[in-house]
């Protein structure tokens, strides 16, 4: 939610940066009529010497750039999918809001981990596969101690478990990063407490 409300921001600024600088060169003012200049005579033109016989190099054909594994376009668009869905989350407002909260996005979470460590695993990368479903298996514990903590009033207790989901999430992005797959991964200061 907060990278759309800064994105609002800076478009803001852009468009009030660019309206001001407008005013202050007074672009937005009617033109005044300005006396009109001398034309500039045209120069007189060099006589090239006719080449006798020239010589045509064929252009280098141009690389196509590599296209992209199949498991890693559809890695992206799962990950790109599931971005969306979890923009769409609310804040919950109360204890009870929580839970159903916390509910929704372990859901969320299990089916994208069980469709990307899929795709990693078609990949044929058995070690980036193995190390995101041991990363998985940490996150979905977490989320069901937070969830358990949050259902039984344990507040104190979601803070460290926080932390460690940002220590799993930060370890999953830099397996996410070194595979390619740009749109499963988040910047670092999205990972901060």
């Amino acid at each position: 939610m907060f990278r759309f409300f800064a994105l609002l921001l800076v478009t803001g600024a852009f468009v009030g940066a660019l309206y001001f600088s407008g005013n202050a060169l007074e672009a937005w003012e009617s033109p005044k009529e300005e006396p009109a200049a001398m034309p500039k005579l045209p120069k007189p033109k060099r006589h090239a010497q006719p080449v006798s016989n020239p010589v045509r190099r064929p252009k280098p054909a141009k690389k196509a750039a590599p296209a992209k594994p199949s498991w890693l376009v559809e890695l992206n668009r799962v990950c790109r999918h599931g971005k969306a869905e979890s923009a769409t989350f609310q804040r919950p407002s109360s204890p009870q809001g929580a839970v159903r909260a916390l509910k929704r996005a372990i859901g969320l979470n299990t089916r994208m981990n069980d469709q990307t460590a899929a795709l990693v695993e078609r990949s044929g990368n058995a070690a980036a596969a193995t190390r995101l479903r041991r990363l998985y298996e940490q996150d979905e514990a977490l989320l069901q101690r937070a969830l358990f903590a949050t259902e039984h009033g344990r507040y104190a207790q979601l803070p460290g478990i926080a932390r460690s989901l940002l220590t799993v999430a930060k370890a999953e992005n830099k397996v996410f990063a070194r595979l390619g797959a740009a749109d499963c991964t988040v910047s670092s200061a999205e990972l901060q407490l």
